[in-house]
């Protein structure tokens, strides 16, 4: 599999099977899906879930035999207070029945213990399907670097691991130094590079409409990819609408971000 892939917020609501198809244009090994619909969607494109829609999962399964392509992380898991041992079952099916690497599962729930034995128990689940689950820092209640090591350390299972989104680890306060430290917790990244400070007051709408292509800000990722274990994929999270909507076409804004990853991957 090749290491760079396109992850589904750079894409607008992009159809799932083209989504893959366009990775596989671009010379991109690997893509994550949400079957729970976009959370950026750009007209004509919506909203809309397609993890019960056989159709659409019949054409994704199609997409990825004829390209070659895999399903690097399946997002969309929420765990959430009071919640059944079983509420995440058949969405791990159908990531296992993608062949996908890793699930991200986002913890809205306050309480940590709670967290960490949720966490747990959706790594046990998700291995006996050939699964990883992964838990994103700076999203939901694993707010940093440090807090993610807590639950790395409590939850205590090696099939749970991280996802670092280059966006929320620096602005979260992360260093080089501290990836240097814990390698081996990480098992995703989804690349983007953003200004440092921010220049837009509202944090949601820059991470979901106006992220940048690798090297067009100001985050040490090259320094950081040299940190980051060879075998864990990298997903371009470089969604840029104003550039979708002055027609830049995805293959056109989508391929100069790749080019100028594999360019800092030297």
């Amino acid at each position: 599999m090749d290491r760079l892939g396109i992850e589904c917020l750079s894409t607008f609501g992009m159809a799932p099977a083209d989504h893959v198809r366009l990775a596989a244009l671009l010379g991109c090994g690997h893509v994550s899906l949400n079957p729970g619909g976009s959370a950026n969607p750009l007209p004509p494109a919506t909203k809309a879930p397609w993890r019960d829609d056989a159709r659409v999962r019949r054409e994704v399964t199609h997409a990825l035999d004829d390209t070659g392509v895999r399903v690097s992380l399946v997002e969309g898991f929420a765990l959430l207070p009071d919640q059944p041992d079983d509420a995440h079952l058949a969405l791990l099916d159908l990531a296992a029945d993608l062949g996908a690497r890793a699930i991200c599962a986002v913890s809205l729930d306050r309480d940590a213990e709670r967290t960490h034995a949720g966490f747990a128990r959706l790594a046990e689940q998700a291995a006996e399907r050939g699964l990883i689950a992964t838990t994103e820092v700076g999203a939901g209640t694993i707010r940093d670097w440090a807090r993610a090591q807590a639950a790395i350390a409590a939850v205590g299972h090696r099939g749970f691991a991280l996802v670092v989104d280059t966006m929320h680890f620096f602005r979260k306060g992360g260093t080089v130094a501290d990836i240097a430290a814990a390698p081996g917790s990480i098992a995703h990244v989804p690349l983007c590079d953003v200004p440092m400070p921010a220049v837009s007051d509202n944090y949601m709408e820059e991470a979901l409409y106006e992220r940048r292509a690798p090297g067009d800000g100001d985050l040490p990722l090259a320094a950081f990819l040299a940190q980051v274990p060879g075998h864990v994929p990298l997903g371009i999270e470089a969604p840029v609408r104003s550039e979708a909507e002055a027609g830049v076409p995805p293959r056109e804004r989508l391929g100069r971000a790749v080019a100028q990853a594999r360019a800092l991957l030297g």
